[in-house]
């Protein structure tokens, strides 16, 4: 039973965010409903890893995983959040490859992130407080709690190592494997939480982190040890994961325009030689001149 109340605040969770979706995208224009299409992802993702931890916690581990997964890879293809990142980490690729890519887009979108995820959580506590469920009851007893359990510098270690695993398995995956990039991310990101869990919850994602393991909770980290681990770790993690991406995996990318470029070049002097080209409007005067 109390899987099913899960599953039914997931859904009310999706369908208030797609409320307001609707809503805003009448009233904002395009650039500003951006920023709210962030909030509104953030608060919808959040809403359902609230109830997915409340699965794996009080009624089944691999039933918890196989949601994740399939949340995970409806985002990442984009059936869902209508390609929001809902992460500030996911922010990261744009602004270091990106001309022009403010600083300040990027802190406004950081910061409607931050206020989706903070909405959730009285949302969710309602739902939890309605429900009969004894899953829900027995999460209301026991709170939110800091998934810290290791030691900072540790701590920050593994929210480096699964972001950069994470995030380089998204770059290697977008070439020859691009169909299938969205299973493998999630597949990665799940792996990966669930052989780490007992480190730092691995999450890979500071706005949710600081919603789930600080603010609300009854037991947390020094605000400095939050930030230096679930801030700093998969930031550093991301910028590592897009430098390798930038020094390895982009030469290829170069190899290809070079290799496109001669080829234009050949089928070029292919059509002077077969006379296919027209001549220029100079050519046609000093033909004139001569004449």
């Amino acid at each position: 039973m109390g899987f099913y109340w899960s599953l039914g605040a997931i859904a009310a969770g999706y369908l208030v965010g797609e409320f307001l979706r609707v809503i805003l995208r009448r009233v904002l224009s395009k650039a500003h409903y951006i920023y709210a299409n962030e909030l509104i992802s953030t608060f919808q993702l959040s809403v359902c890893v609230f109830e997915i931890s409340v699965i794996g916690r009080f009624y089944n581990v691999w039933i918890a995983l196989c949601c994740s997964f399939c949340l995970l890879t409806l985002k990442n293809a984009e059936y869902i959040f209508e390609g929001a990142f809902a992460n500030p980490c996911g922010l990261m690729e744009d602004f270091v490859y990106k001309k022009g890519y403010w600083i300040a887009d990027n802190v406004t979108k950081i910061v409607f992130q931050l206020v989706g995820a903070l909405l959730s959580f009285p949302f969710i506590q309602m739902l939890w407080k309605s429900t009969w469920s004894d899953l829900h009851h027995q999460q209301m007893k026991k709170g939110l709690r800091s998934t810290l359990e290791v030691s900072l510098l540790y701590g920050i270690s593994i929210e480096i190592l699964a972001t950069f695993v994470t995030a380089i398995s998204d770059f290697l995956s977008r070439g020859g494997l691009k169909k299938f990039n969205p299973v493998i991310r999630s597949a990665c990101c799940v792996l990966v939480s669930y052989f780490l869990a007992e480190t730092t919850g691995t999450w890979m994602n500071p706005a949710l982190a600081t919603v789930h393991t600080f603010i609300f909770c009854t037991r947390k980290e020094v605000i400095s040890e939050h930030l230096f681990v679930f801030w700093l770790g998969p930031i550093i993690g991301t910028l590592a994961a897009i430098e390798v991406n930038t020094r390895l995996l982009k030469p290829e990318d170069k190899r290809k325009k070079k290799s496109l470029a001669k080829k234009i070049k050949k089928s070029s002097a292919k059509n002077h030689r077969n006379g296919t080209l027209k001549p220029s409007a100079e050519t046609k005067k000093r033909h004139a001149k001569n004449a």
